[in-house]
């Protein structure tokens, strides 16, 4: 098995898991919000809603700024995933098809280009192997905040804070806007 191979297994591997933490969800689930007590930003709304949004938004945007030359920006990505809003069903299909798109912007990787530059979301440039351990990281993590929300929450009767205008407050000062 090649690096890269094994990092496909392992992106695999963690969308597997973040899929099995909302297998089964209904919408009054995913839009429940938790009550947020603390000073730490989350970077959602507390909803499994928001964080299936946000993961997906950072699949975009680390395959565009990291792979694609920055063929997607924060804006374009924010009116994506505003089209979705308040689907529960579209935000998963948007997760999925966020998923692929991600795969698909370092399909054509090599062992030897690992070491080759990835711009992050952010600007911040690291090795392509980090870029794609931070995504892969980043779908495990979320997966496991997700089975914590999904035992202390109930359900909510009205759709959850915008990810879309969360992404447009948080990110409009980012180079990749």
């Amino acid at each position: 098995m090649t690096c890269v191979e094994y990092l496909q297994l392992a992106a695999a591997d963690a969308h597997g898991e973040f899929k099995a933490a909302i297998e089964g969800l209904d919408e009054p689930r995913a839009w429940a919000v938790m009550p947020q007590t603390g000073e730490d930003y989350l970077h959602t709304d507390g909803s499994i809603q928001g964080i299936a949004l946000h993961v997906a938004s950072c699949k975009k945007m680390y395959g565009s700024v990291g792979f694609k030359g920055t063929e997607l920006r924060w804006q374009d990505v924010g009116n994506e995933v505003e089209k979705v809003e308040p689907s529960w069903a579209a935000a998963v299909q948007y997760l999925d098809e966020a998923h692929e798109y991600w795969l698909a912007s370092w399909r054509h990787l090599r062992d030897s280009d690992l070491q080759s530059d990835a711009a992050t979301h952010s600007g911040k440039v690291v090795p392509a192997w980090r870029a794609i351990q931070i995504v892969t990281h980043h779908d495990a993590y979320h997966a496991g905040q997700i089975v914590v929300l999904r035992y202390a929450n109930g359900t909510g009767s009205t759709p959850p804070p915008s990810v879309a205008e969360d992404i447009r407050r948080c990110c409009l000062e980012l180079a990749t806007w």
